[in-house]
């Protein structure tokens, strides 16, 4: 765990060729794990079980997102999302991103978690710590990924499925990216491309 956190943190704080080498450090220690663990299907939570137990977060998530979006409409707020034409290749792009990071927040990280600390609160709160850790400095994203996270890794622990988690991590985060003013959000960037960004704005 403590080279995969390594791996990540290490991309997002550099640029250019370190980057990159930092993201293929942190796949080959991801994809290394897993295959050596031998874990089930059930286990990672990528087959079919549970997605039913935990289809409910998809509707919740909707209503969340759209009394949001009503919200910011009524405060005259925008995010950068308005910038993004056509903004459905974009969020097609950040669904797909969405299932890799609930890979990484549940199959991964508090699988391992659950195995140290038990099927606790204490695991489910700690590996939300760390998916608002590699947030940072972001003052929107880390708050809201720690809150995101606990609601995640807690709907994970009880049904043990990522795809109606990734649809509904899909849908905050698109929404956040268009409810926030972009000089807050900065292109949701976090890690060294958020101080940049910062900096040339």
């Amino acid at each position: 765990m403590i080279t995969m956190l390594v791996a990540l943190e290490g991309a997002l704080w550099s640029q250019g060729t370190a980057r990159v080498c930092w993201y293929v450090a942190a796949l080959i220690v991801l994809v290394g794990s897993v295959l050596v663990s031998h874990p089930r299907v059930r286990e990672l939570g990528i087959g079919l079980h549970g997605m039913k137990g935990a289809a409910w977060t998809i509707p919740l998530a909707a209503l969340i997102c759209a009394l949001a979006v009503l919200m910011a409409n009524y405060l005259g707020t925008s995010g950068f999302l308005l910038e993004h034409k056509p903004v459905y290749w974009h969020s097609i792009m950040y669904a797909i991103w969405a299932l890799e990071q609930e890979f990484i927040l549940n199959s991964f990280f508090y699988n391992r978690f659950e195995s140290l600390l038990g099927n606790t609160t204490g695991a489910v709160v700690t590996t939300a710590f760390l998916f608002s850790l590699v947030h940072i400095p972001n003052p929107v994203l880390v708050p809201a990924t720690f809150l995101g996270g606990l609601f995640f890794v807690e709907v994970f622990r009880r049904w043990r499925n990522i795809y109606p988690l990734a649809i509904s991590h899909a849908m905050f985060g698109l929404t956040l990216g268009f409810v926030f003013p972009d000089h807050l959000i900065r292109h949701m960037r976090v890690g060294l491309a958020f101080l940049h960004f910062h900096l040339r704005g």
